[in-house]
């Protein structure tokens, strides 16, 4: 039984879609949710006209603002009684994520699949992508939810639907 998730997060709104999803599936199962947040390395101190924010400081900032946006939806997953962990890591989002996974042995990774343009994509892999190419656990991709737009009126054969 899948009793470990790590569910890799930025922030959007797409990859928050997954929250829903796993409290359907994992509700009630007593399963263990790691929510991580992978951000850029900080590198350089800030200069202000009567101080210096040393990198320390940047990265509890930083922690800080992020720790809220986990709290949020851990919450939504505790509340159906999901074990929730929560991290925030600098660095590379694939090592980090798979660091993450290693070393919590998770059965797992689920996330939301953000779409790209094919351009794009031939340019840049994005993280799902990297992540099934390397990824020594299963990767679980579910696809965003998608809304028809206000403006769009679907037809068949005439009729409105």
């Amino acid at each position: 039984m899948l009793s470990r998730v790590l569910v890799p997060l930025d922030g959007s709104p797409t990859m928050a879609q997954i929250v829903p999803r796993l409290r359907q599936w994992f509700g009630g199962t007593g399963a263990v949710v790691h929510l991580l947040v992978v951000r850029p390395p900080i590198r350089e101190v800030i200069r202000l006209e009567d101080r210096v924010v040393y990198l320390d400081e940047l990265v509890q900032q930083e922690q800080a603002a992020w720790h809220g946006y986990l709290v949020r939806l851990g919450s939504q997953l505790a509340y159906d009684g999901i074990v929730v962990h929560r991290a925030i890591r600098f660095g590379d989002p694939v090592a980090e994520t798979l660091g993450a996974a290693e070393s919590h042995a998770v059965h797992l990774i689920a996330l939301v699949g953000q779409p790209y343009s094919w351009p794009r994509r031939l340019i840049h892999q994005s993280l799902t992508e990297q992540l099934l190419a390397k990824s020594p656990v299963p990767v679980l991709i579910v696809p965003p939810a998608s809304r028809p737009s206000a403006s769009l009126v679907l037809r068949y054969s005439g009729i409105e639907v």
